[in-house]
């Protein structure tokens, strides 16, 4: 008999859900199986509306919002990682979008999956991990790995929580960093490139004066600049040959500098950090914000980096429409017309040459191109002046 739980819970809120047949099609990666878990419920809602349709677009999904929905188990950087490979696998579609740094389409590849899931349950699930039916009973052994509850190493890195600009703050983390270095081993092989998404086409990509080899928002040498700086700088300098700014390439967000200047900045990202710093009533000028960003730079706050990126972009979507609004010439009602204006000179061209003062009055039909006897001079030997008179 179904009962409610202990513990009530907020109506409508995320819940993370990992299940046991996508953590082993995986491969036993965490984020892998709640990001197909996702999109699983993001199908089901969108069959529901189209029942014909087995492999469901479900929009647009920035990687924030797969960020919110996983509820901060893994990192942007992990997620995009997880994304191309399950496109790889060909469990989703990715549709990449045309304006740059816009959020990207994905298709769910329903059959694919479920394909996917029948051959594993054949091939049988690996030892120690699984279902328990009626009759087993639960492993009791010290030894966790066998256990099926620890792997011999993390498959996903921990997130990594936004860095302060308090110097006695980044000593300590860095003591913890040290420390942690001594007792995790970490499994990046160096010999090999970091994993990447997977590129479009391999024509280069022109940004600013800086020829890429690949797209900047598929490069990550995230784990490999923390790692070994000295090897990262060597590889990108011949994915994005002249850029000065490599930390900023291997964190996916190289395309924002545009050069060849050391703080020639992407003119968007420059405004978002004005505003920014606007917002807390502090000095906003170009060069202020340039200081902003290298300081992000200089202590890798990559999170603040990515929203002040994200708000480059909207401003950088709103400058076509701004542009079209600046077109629009509009008149002022107290503006005279061609016609009024043409009116007012005669009657004061008229008044002059009834005032004697002739000289003045055929300067101003000559300005607007008035005959003589239009401004009351006919008894003159001039009758038309050079300026052909308007319609």
């Amino acid at each position: 008999m179904s009962r409610e739980s202990c513990i009530t819970h907020a109506a409508k809120q995320a819940i993370a859900i990992i299940r046991a047949d996508y953590y082993r099609l995986m491969e036993r990666d965490a984020c892998g199986a709640a990001l197909l878990n996702l999109f699983e419920y993001w199908a089901n809602a969108a069959i529901a509306t189209d029942p014909t349709e087995d492999r469901p677009w479900v929009g647009a999904r920035p990687i924030r919002e797969f960020e919110q929905m996983l509820l901060g188990i893994s990192t942007d950087k992990q997620i995009r990682k997880r994304l191309a490979l399950l496109e790889d696998r060909g469990f989703i579609q990715v549709q990449t979008p045309a304006l740059r740094g816009a959020a990207k389409s994905y298709r769910v590849m329903v059959p694919e999956i479920q394909r996917a899931l029948v051959g594993q349950m054949t091939d049988g699930s690996p030892e120690g991990f699984g279902h328990l039916t009626d009759g087993e009973e639960s492993p009791r052994s010290d030894n966790q790995i066998s256990a099926g509850h620890l792997t011999e190493r993390p498959s996903v890195k921990q997130p990594v929580s936004r860095r302060s600009n308090d110097p006695a703050l980044k000593k300590s983390s860095k003591e913890f960093k040290e420390k942690r270095s001594e007792e995790v081993c970490f499994s990046l092989d160096l010999d090999q490139e970091s994993p990447s998404v997977a590129v479009v086409d391999n024509e280069p990509i022109k940004v600013g004066t800086v020829t890429y080899s690949q797209l900047p928002e598929s490069i990550d040498y995230t784990e490999l600049w923390e790692r070994d700086p000295v090897l990262a700088k060597s590889r990108l300098r011949q994915i994005a040959p002249g850029h000065k700014r490599l930390e900023m390439v291997a964190h996916s967000v190289g395309h924002w500098w545009l050069g060849p200047g050391l703080n020639d900045f992407d003119e968007n990202l420059i405004q978002a950090c004005r505003n920014r710093k606007r917002k807390f009533q502090q000095p906003d000028g170009v060069g202020d914000a340039k200081t902003f960003i290298n300081n992000l730079l200089r202590n890798g706050d990559w999170g603040n980096f990515a929203l002040r990126c994200e708000e480059a972009l909207a401003l950088r979507a709103k400058a076509p429409m701004a542009q079209a609004a600046e077109a629009v010439v509009r008149r002022s009602p107290f503006e005279k017309t061609e016609e009024e204006r043409r009116a007012s000179a005669l009657g004061l061209a008229r008044f002059k040459a009834a005032q004697g003062e002739v000289e003045q009055g055929r300067a101003i039909a000559q300005q607007f191109g008035f005959s003589l006897t239009e401004i009351g001079l006919g008894n003159l030997s001039e009758t038309f002046f050079a300026m052909p008179q308007a319609a």
